[in-house]
């Protein structure tokens, strides 16, 4: 009698940050926090200074942007700033923006299990559908939530469990995986077991973080996940 191949055990649903999780844009916000801020005869800022400012969403960026290099921007300044830093990630279309090695890989593998894939993310909807089209990574996630398509975002759990349908729960068999603190809250507020990536965008080490497994690599995730499973 022949040995039975073992079949991978997922999540029915995963749902997954997008900035610091599965791309690498720090490089994409730089590059249109420079228009803005060269725009409005300002210093430029270096990636590694716009790394220290993402996490907490697109106008708190945009505003340590300001802060940063020179008078604090107004409440009244901050829409038209806004618009012309919106247009101009949407107008890369992620050309600035990498993709982490073994994503594509991992998520055809997901994918051709019949995993749910959505995305929770705090980035705004204009740039994230673009962003994730110019990459050719659109096709993974039928469901996209983003702050303007809740009344709650991360670290509100309640973000989370939009992407499964309901946000007043309870998350069943699923997981979230994600790069940071706010992405840690937001696991736990959902009640749902969280995954960190060891190398996204993170302002505390991932050893602080209360996560059900830590990865190094994107590869390692289904590996992960099916630890989880047993």
């Amino acid at each position: 009698m022949g040995h039975l191949l073992s079949v991978p055990s997922y999540p029915a649903c995963i749902v997954f940050d997008l900035d610091g999780t599965l791309i690498d844009s720090v490089p994409e916000v730089c590059a249109a926090l420079n228009c803005v801020l060269t725009g409005q005869g300002r210093r430029a800022l270096s990636v590694e200074e716009t790394f220290a400012m993402v996490g907490e969403g697109a106008t708190e960026t945009l505003v340590r942007a300001f802060a940063a290099t020179g008078v604090a921007i107004s409440d009244a300044a901050v829409p038209a700033a806004m618009s012309a830093y919106l247009n101009a990630y949407k107008d890369a279309r992620g050309n600035n923006t990498v993709v982490y090695d073994g994503v594509r890989d991992v998520l055809d593998t997901f994918k051709a299990a019949d995993v749910i894939m959505s995305i929770c993310t705090n980035k705004p909807a204009a740039t994230t559908t673009t962003t994730l089209d110019g990459l050719g990574l659109l096709q993974y996630f039928p469901t996209i939530v983003c702050p303007e398509d809740t009344p709650h975002r991360k670290p509100d759990g309640r973000h989370v469990l939009a992407c499964l349908g309901d946000d007043s729960g309870p998350a069943g068999d699923a997981v979230l995986v994600g790069d940071s603190e706010t992405d840690m809250a937001a696991a736990r507020d959902a009640g749902m077991p969280f995954i960190a990536v060891s190398y996204g965008y993170s302002h505390i080490p991932v050893s602080e973080m209360n996560a059900a497994a830590v990865i190094d690599h994107f590869a390692d995730l289904p590996a992960a996940l099916e630890r989880l499973q047993t």
